[in-house]
């Protein structure tokens, strides 16, 4: 079944539908609550769907590549080679391929030396399955609890692999060959489910138990018995590789190519078991600790850095409910008067949607609180963009447009520096610093445009209306300059 995609990121897998949307949802549509419940619909406000983690991991079949790479990686390479070469000395050591008796059975003295190096090894190998089953995609780095840690569990899995063992040899002797047969394809197909079972529950129990053994075989479906064919085809191509380098090596080398190749493949095969527990963890009923769209790895989430309210507020613009969108906005502003985005946003919103008196209000906020935090140049950006939409846009104190008028000349952008002044004797008669703004407007008008007539008049009436401001002198000083400079 293909996966669902999400509406808004049409690459991405969906993680949650809505029913009467009829949307479908990636995490980084929707975040679900703290208490871990279904998030709500940011359309209708109705609970989600949950399409299963199923929906949003990518198949094993389509990650092959990355298991054949895992064992390459630093970690487990080196963990490899080192014990591909001490298995390799001790063989050859001399004298140590000598059999000696234990209870009877002759057992070359070679066999349990090595034998050390092999339960550390299947240690390794239970915790890249662990690993993997839990999230971590990458091999993490080798400690000794990885090695040493909690061994009794690689005796469980010996134990697992000698119980199959004894199952078919008992079909043999009880039923010939065609019990033979018949045991030994339940076992091979029901043995990766004992060792997923133990992985998650690290009982031996639980492991060996045919009714949990069916429960996991079946909550996976078809992706388990794809996973077991591809068991086969691995067995078969690391049998392959091996006859095919036997062949330019030297003989003396080939018990340590046997040695790293199955250690190699072993790898493989834990890290794809595992990968399908993480792969169906929701179905078989344990948690994880790395979801497939927080892996460092995986890019094919748009994980927009933006907070989850304006996630919805995205949403519900790209659905057209512009007025939910808006109110949604002006909420988020009242509760967060920092959030920049929420106003940059409702501003963007409010002239798409042609509201002159709620943008008038709204741009006159952010514009005094960007001027609270020294942050002028965004204030006039602000300033200048709602201007072109709407004439009448003005910061709301009197000090503000006095501020302002100061930075867009320096800015040089003369035409806005009067229109901020424009009335402000009017709309602020009482306010103190009236005699330098117009002032400025004074200068603004002869230097840069040219229009000494304004010009004179503006200090004519300064002088006039402010005789007794401490400026006075100077505006009489420049009216002089601009007459003289006007008459000649």
């Amino acid at each position: 079944m293909p996966a669902v995609n999400c509406k808004y990121h049409t690459t991405t897998p969906a993680r949650w539908n809505c029913g009467q949307c009829h949307i479908s949802y990636c995490p980084s549509c929707v975040t679900e609550k703290d208490n871990g419940q279904a998030p709500d619909c940011p359309v209708c406000k109705g609970t989600l769907d949950s399409l299963g983690a199923e929906n949003l991991i990518t198949p094993f079949w389509l990650r092959m590549r990355e298991f054949f790479i895992y064992p390459a990686y630093a970690s487990p390479i080196i963990l490899i080679l080192v014990l591909t070469l001490l298995a390799f000395l001790i063989r050859y050591v001399p004298g140590w391929d000598i059999d000696i008796n234990i209870l009877g059975l002759e057992i070359p003295r070679n066999s349990i030396f090595v034998f050390p190096f092999i339960i550390v090894f299947l240690k390794y190998a239970q915790t890249v399955l662990e690993d993997t089953a839990h999230g971590y995609l990458k091999p993490t780095a080798i400690d000794s609890d990885k090695l040493f840690g909690n061994g009794i569990i690689v005796f469980k899995l010996l134990a697992i692999l000698l119980a199959f063992k004894l199952l078919t040899s008992a079909a043999l002797d009880m039923f010939d060959q065609t019990g033979y047969f018949i045991a030994n394809v339940l076992t091979s197909i029901s043995l990766p489910a004992a060792i997923m079972i133990l992985a998650i529950e690290h009982r031996f129990s639980s492991a060996m138990n045919p009714i949990t053994i069916y429960s996991v075989i079946t909550r996976i479906g078809l992706p388990y018995f794809i996973m077991f064919m591809m068991f086969y085809l691995l067995d078969i191509a690391q049998s392959f590789l091996l006859a095919l380098l036997q062949q330019h090596i030297d003989p003396s080398l080939s018990f340590a190519v046997y040695v790293f190749l199955t250690m190699y493949f072993y790898i493989i095969t834990f890290n794809m078991m595992g990968y399908i527990l993480y792969q169906h963890h929701e179905v078989l009923g344990f948690s994880i600790d790395v979801e497939m769209h927080e892996q460092e790895e995986d890019k094919q989430f748009d994980t927009v850095g933006v907070s989850p309210e304006m996630r919805e507020v995205e949403i519900l613009i790209h659905e057209g409910n512009m007025e939910q969108a808006v109110s949604q906005l002006r909420a988020l502003i009242k509760s967060n008067p920092n959030n920049i985005d929420a106003h940059e946003r409702i501003l963007k919103l409010l002239r798409l949607i042609g509201n002159k008196p709620l943008h008038f209000e709204q741009a006159q906020k952010f514009m005094s609180y960007l001027i609270g935090e020294n942050r002028m140049g965004n204030a006039a950006q602000i300033f200048q963009d709602g201007y072109e939409f709407d004439k009448k846009l003005k910061p709301e104190k009197a000090v503000e447009r006095h501020e302002m008028a100061r930075y867009l000349r320096h800015k040089g952008k003369a035409k806005l520096a009067m229109v901020v002044l424009n009335d402000l004797h009017r709309d602020f008669p009482s306010y103190e610093g009236i005699p330098e703004a117009y002032l400025m407007v004074a200068q603004l008008l002869s230097e840069h445009l040219n229009d000494d007539e304004r010009a004179v008049m503006i200090l004519q009436f300064l002088i006039k209306n402010y005789a007794t401001h401490p400026l006075t002198g100077e505006v009489e000083a420049y009216l002089q300059t601009v007459q003289r400079i006007s008459n000649h």
